[in-house]
Order: C-alpha cells, then sequence, then structure tokens
C-alpha cells in the first residue's frame, strides 16, 4: 500500500509539474506575440507626432467605398502561424489574445499559437465560421485556466458589475476591426445548440437571439434582431458536469470586412 500511495503522488506530481511548466510556457509566449502585434502601433503613434514647426493635418473625410483587404497589423502573426485569424480584447480583464482558426475545433483546444501542445491551448474561432465572409454567429472558445489566463475572466461575468462596466469587446480580424457591446451571459449546458452557425431564415435566427437574451443572468438594454452581426464567447465552468459560460455581444462599428 506504501508503495501504491507513493506511486500515485509521484504521479500526481508529475502531473502538476507539467501543469505549472505548461502555464509559465503559455505566459512566455503570450507576452511576446502581444509585443508582435502592438509594436506597429507603437511606432506608428511615435511617428505620427507632429514636429514642432509643422502645423497639425486635419483627417480629411472619404467617400470611396470600402473595400475587403487586409489588416496589414497581422503581417508578422500570420508570418508565423497561418491560422491566425484575429485578436480578442476585453479592456479590464485579462483576455488579450490572438485568436486561431483551425480545420476543426478540437487541435487548439491543446495546442498553442505556435501549434506547440499546451494544456492551455489557443483562443481559437469555430471552423465553420468564414472571417472574410457572411457569418451571423462568430464563436470563440477559450479555457478558464486556474492561473486565470485564456478566458478565465469570461466567467467574471457573473458579476453584474463586470456586465455592466466591462461590456465592450474589441475583435479585430485579418481583414477589419470591430467594435462590440454585450447583450448576455449566463451558465448553460452543452445541449443547448448557443454555438449555431447556420440559420434558416431571419425569423428562425430572430429566435435564437430572443432565447440567448432571455437566458442572461442580468438585464440589458441593448437590442439584437436579425439584421445584427453577433460575438459569441465560449469557456468551461464549474457550477455543474458538462457546464459552459457564455458571453454574446451584438456588433456595433466596424472598419473593413
Amino acid at each position: 500500500m506504501f508503495a501504491v500511495g507513493a506511486i500515485v503522488l509521484l504521479f500526481s506530481m508529475v502531473k502538476v509539474g507539467a501543469y505549472l511548466q505548461d502555464g509559465y510556457k503559455n505566459r512566455k509566449t503570450y507576452a511576446e506575440i502581444r509585443n508582435v502585434y502592438y509594436e506597429p502601433v507603437r511606432v506608428q503613434q511615435l511617428s505620427s507626432l507632429p514636429k514642432p514647426s509643422e502645423p497639425i493635418a486635419q483627417p480629411q473625410p472619404s467617400t470611396a467605398p470600402l473595400e475587403k483587404k487586409f489588416n496589414v497589423r497581422f503581417t508578422d502573426l500570420v508570418k508565423r502561424n497561418e491560422d491566425i485569424v484575429g485578436w480578442i480584447t476585453i479592456e479590464g480583464t485579462r483576455i488579450d489574445y490572438p485568436v486561431t482558426q483551425g480545420e476543426d475545433n478540437e487541435f487548439y483546444l491543446e495546442h498553442d499559437v505556435n501549434k506547440e501542445e499546451n494544456v492551455a491551448g489557443s483562443i481559437f474561432m469555430d471552423y465553420r465560421n468564414n472571417v472574410g465572409g457572411f457569418n451571423r454567429n462568430f464563436i470563440i472558445y477559450g479555457h478558464d485556466m486556474k492561473n486565470k489566463t485564456m478566458f478565465a475572466d469570461l466567467v467574471g461575468y457573473e458579476s453584474r458589475w463586470n456586465f455592466e462596466n466591462k461590456a465592450t469587446i474589441e475583435f479585430d480580424t485579418i481583414y477589419g476591426t470591430g467594435k462590440w457591446i454585450i447583450f448576455s451571459a449566463y451558465t448553460t449546458d452543452s445541449s443547448f445548440d448557443y454555438i449555431k452557425t447556420d440559420f434558416a431564415s431571419d425569423e428562425e435566427y430572430g429566435a435564437f437571439l430572443n432565447e440567448v437574451k432571455e437566458k442572461s443572468l442580468h438585464h440589458s438594454d441593448v437590442e439584437v434582431s436579425s439584421k445584427d452581426t453577433i460575438l459569441t464567447l465560449s469557456t468551461c465552468s464549474s457550477a455543474f458536469e458538462n457546464a459552459r459560460f457564455v458571453v454574446h455581444a451584438k456588433l456595433i462599428d466596424q472598419n473593413g470586412d
């Protein structure tokens, strides 16, 4: 019995050690990739500062129609991983990550943004979404990690204060930028099809929107209709077996496709 206990203890220590190692590697990886993503913005901000002798140029309105084109902020990111399709940030939280998209919804559950095995996985988009095409429901997944990384802060929307004061999501893609406002947050199980991407009609989509809004833990004055595009964020929850915590947001501002 002593030998069995020692083996179990050793196995547990190895598992914990591996988890901590993955956590350290994960934080290092994403800290480095944030520098890659945000550095062009810092450089642009510095280079755009007017010289003392120069008048400040006023921006001129453009009447040219928007065309689908690549978002240059992602140039270096897609060179390191062609599966990177966007970047998600929620101000006031630790959610600030690249978004990948695989050929299925399995690979990035256990692989990081560099395609290396890691228990924390990646923040990733549903493989059925088309980042450059028509979507009614963009779906993004992430783990609820105990070290408070990835989508751990999503569960914080159980709090009404967070729901009201951290309601804006920035989700930029390789084709443009987007701002979204949260209108629903709730706990559910996997039997509820909140990750639906195809709707037979406007009426079916409208009924879906009404259902997810009614499920919300908190009331929202944000109105949604079948004309809207929504963003669905999903993570695991410890509330009960197979529980999921879900946040829905409506697109309110977009530049590009």
